[in-house]
């Protein structure tokens, strides 16, 4: 039951610093992580929040889940859910406390990125070392790497410039512009992998605290 406990604490706390991360990289106006790419643009396009559009993109990344998955796919992959609408309900509260930053100049704009990448890597690296549920945005990658036998990170990786390719053919087919998806988005996909891995590689007893208890 401790186990347990420490488990859903850790990828709660994930949570709550993903969202922060993102909501940071929202504020900044040069666009969020490729996992949150398509709902950002879906929100400048439509006005509703970018936590509303991020919990209806839950649904359709495990939606798609169980299309690649087919009979493989179970009950156990729905909880998916839970954390993929805590994600998005906790990001429109961080936008909402963080809406006064100062980010009218350039330089503060970067500022709010890089900060959001690395709160957003952080909450990664507790979310994948919380062994408790993992978010759809891995959860889908990693049914194809599961199906068609390929290595999860390498399917991240098209995942994310696929997310990220979307995102652009969107934001310049209904604003005409690069609104939602800019340098941002390009600077989270290349640093947030190695911010996790600097997180990885320098708190080893953390990582092994956290590693389920072998019967």
């Amino acid at each position: 039951m401790k186990q347990v406990i420490k488990q859903f604490a850790v990828l709660i706390a994930g949570i709550l610093c993903m969202s922060a991360g993102v909501a940071l990289s929202k504020l900044s106006l040069l666009g969020t992580s490729p996992i949150s790419s398509i709902p950002n643009v879906l929100s400048n396009i439509t006005g509703a929040s970018i936590g509303q559009i991020t919990i209806i993109f839950m649904f359709v990344l495990v939606f798609l889940e169980a299309v690649v998955l087919r009979r493989e796919f179970s009950w156990r992959n729905l909880l998916q859910l839970i954390p993929g609408c805590l994600f998005g309900w906790f990001i429109d509260n961080f936008v909402t406390l963080f809406q006064h930053l100062p980010n009218q100049t350039y330089i503060a704009q970067l500022i709010l990125v890089f900060i959001g990448t690395i709160l957003l890597a952080f909450g990664v690296f507790l979310e994948v070392n919380s062994h408790a549920i993992i978010m759809p945005g891995e959860g889908l990658p990693n049914a194809i790497a599961l199906i068609h036998q390929l290595k999860f990170a390498k399917v991240k990786v098209y995942n994310d410039f696929t997310l990220i390719a979307i995102s652009l053919i969107l934001a310049l087919t209904f604003t005409h512009s690069l609104a939602g998806v800019r340098e941002g988005t390009l600077i989270a996909a290349f640093l947030t992998g190695r911010f996790v891995n600097f997180f990885t590689e320098h708190a080893p007893n953390f990582v092994e605290w956290m590693q389920p208890a072998v019967h």
